[in-house]
């Protein structure tokens, strides 16, 4: 029986390139893998498990360590390259190098880069909700009406009307403290998109998902949404309540002083944000792939100009007993708003919240353990890409 011809000189050498751009397309779309992966499950969870939670929900930007390190990665792993032709010939690198194995590089970094991850999420501290309980707290409830009409796409203020609305809605909800909170979208209808909760997180999931092409009816209902959100309130709570519309009010549909100051005759205050500007700014156009492609016409073929009607907002948190506040560039003013809400007589209010939780964060780092673990062994003479490939 023949014994195997021990490999060549070539064949060695071969095994010893470093194959930086293969390595570097796989890593890549591992990376894309993770971050879909991620996302899809997290979405999904959200969706069906709304006891699981993030203890440390703020901390999600570490995550881009991770797309961070890939890069500097590869950018080594090139310059590795480069140093190892300076110093010799690839075909010298099998006996200069007899234990070298480049080809490992890539395998190394992809199991530390698991470990990583599991670490960072780890940190995030994923909790489930264990026990359910009725969670007492003083504060008011608030609903709030956002305007998804095409015309808050226009970007008088510095973004379109609407990111800045949502960015001051979010701002809002981070002041709340005890104070029940819900959201009604509106065009030429308004719906509930968030029932009134203490749940702040979902509020911003909820948030997150609004856009221009959610109420199919187009217009600027603003008295429809007031009427909504007053009906949105839970009629045994003693808690005051409050109304907050940002709108650029350029209402068409129906009456909305008088709707402003009917629900002020229940206890009920309105206030107001105008979102844009008294000078206007044309609607942007946009492909479904979110390109620009002009802006909308009218029927003469000139832009059409949505401008702020300051004029109505003013006279409905009148009628509303409420406050007006108009949008800077690229901020709002949303103090007075809650200053306004902080005035409001407080009550106490009763939620059923989880109150108890298993925090999952021991997993991830002992799963984080074994992938170093693995990740030590590549670094064995024993171990080499035949050993992987076989």
């Amino acid at each position: 029986m023949k014994k195997p011809a021990p490999p060549s000189s070539t064949d060695r050498s071969s095994s010893l390139r470093f194959r930086v751009f293969s390595q570097s397309v796989g890593l890549i779309l591992a990376e894309i893998g993770f971050w879909l992966a991620i996302l899809l499950t997290w979405y999904g969870v959200q969706r069906v498990a709304p006891n699981v939670q993030l203890e440390q929900s703020d901390w999600w930007g570490a995550l881009l360590l991770l797309p961070a390190s890939l890069v500097f990665f590869i950018l080594g792993l090139r310059q590795k390259q480069i140093w190892a032709k300076t110093l010799a010939d690839q075909e010298l690198w099998p006996r200069l190098f007899p234990s070298w194995r480049p080809q490992l590089h890539g395998w190394r970094f992809f199991l530390w880069r698991l470990a990583f991850a599991s670490i960072l999420i780890g940190v995030l501290d994923l909790k489930v909700g264990a026990r359910l309980k009725e969670v007492k707290s003083e504060g008011v409830d608030v609903m709030i009406a956002l305007d998804v009409s095409t015309s808050m796409k226009a970007e008088d203020t510095g973004a379109s009307r609407l990111d800045l609305a949502k960015q001051s809605i979010q701002r809002m909800v981070n002041e709340l403290e005890g104070d029940r909170v819900g959201l009604v979208i509106f065009a030429g209808d308004a719906f509930v998109q968030c029932p009134i909760t203490t749940d702040y997180g979902a509020l911003k999931l909820f948030l997150d998902g609004v856009t221009t092409d959610l109420v199919p009816i187009q217009g600027t209902a603003v008295g429809r949404a007031i009427e909504v959100c007053a009906d949105g309130f839970d009629p045994e709570s003693a808690a005051s309540k409050m109304i907050i519309i940002l709108t650029d009010g350029e209402n068409h549909e129906d009456d909305a002083v008088e709707m402003a100051e009917s629900v002020s005759t229940r206890g009920i205050e309105v206030h107001a944000i105008g979102m844009g500007t008294t000078s206007g700014a044309p609607i942007p156009l946009y492909d479904r792939l979110g390109r620009p492609r002009g802006f909308k016409q009218d029927g003469d073929g000139d832009p059409v100009v949505t401008a702020l009607d300051e004029a109505t907002l003013i006279q409905v948190a009148e009628a509303g007993k409420g406050t007006y506040v108009q949008a800077g560039i690229g901020f709002v003013n949303i103090a007075p708003v809650l200053g306004a809400m902080a005035a409001l007589e407080q009550a106490e209010i009763s939620t059923v919240a989880y109150t108890e939780f298993d925090h999952q964060f021991r997993w991830f780092f002992l799963l984080a353990l074994i992938l170093i673990a693995l990740e030590s062994l590549l670094h064995w003479p024993f171990v080499s890409s035949k050993n992987l490939s076989a």
